[in-house]
């Protein structure tokens, strides 16, 4: 009696694209990410503490905590007890870097949220690692478990590219 020998070829497409999902979503050994201070620069502030704490910053803002940097023309920090609750950036477009976990988005409006260490880009967001790329009107990323949500708009799809890890990188490796 022959056994019949198993051939991954017909395989080959759903690995490729398993591998290539790895390299968007595996997580890096770091630390938390949306740790320690929140640093912001802008040309203007305007900020109020009654009855609401909040803070709204004008033009060339860069905003930084930990590994996280964003760029925006706007930007709107709503604090409970002192804390930051959200930062909602907007512009032409909204723009952040990740260089630990080399993640590089864009959007119209920005929204994170520095207690779950969240990132959402809405309105043509676009999140990338590496050449890997997602796409769709909404796209949430997890910076800690480093996992994304993405959601098209009303009758459009999400998008994806994804492109095969070389042989002699890891599939995680490489700069956005």
């Amino acid at each position: 009696m022959r056994r019949k020998r198993f051939s991954a070829r017909p395989y080959w497409p759903l690995a490729l694209v398993l591998v290539s999902w790895a390299a968007l979503a595996a997580p890096a050994a770091q630390p938390p990410l949306a740790k320690g201070p929140i640093h912001i620069s802008a040309d203007t502030l305007h900020a109020e503490n009654k009855p609401s704490q909040q803070a709204t910053y004008l033009g060339n803002v860069i905003m930084t905590q930990g590994d996280v940097v964003i760029h925006a023309h706007k930007l709107v920090i709503d604090a409970l007890q002192g804390k930051v609750q959200t930062a909602t950036a907007t512009g032409s477009p909204v723009s952040f870097t990740m260089s630990s976990a080399q993640r590089h988005g864009y959007g119209d409006t920005l929204i994170y949220k520095p207690g779950t260490a969240e990132i959402v880009l809405q309105g043509d967001a676009h999140l990338w690692q590496e050449k890997n790329e997602i796409s769709g009107q909404q796209v949430t990323y997890f910076l800690n478990s480093q996992q994304t949500a993405v959601t098209a708009a009303p009758g459009q799809r999400v998008h994806s590219v994804f492109y095969p890890a070389a042989a002699n990188r890891s599939a995680s490796g490489g700069r956005p």
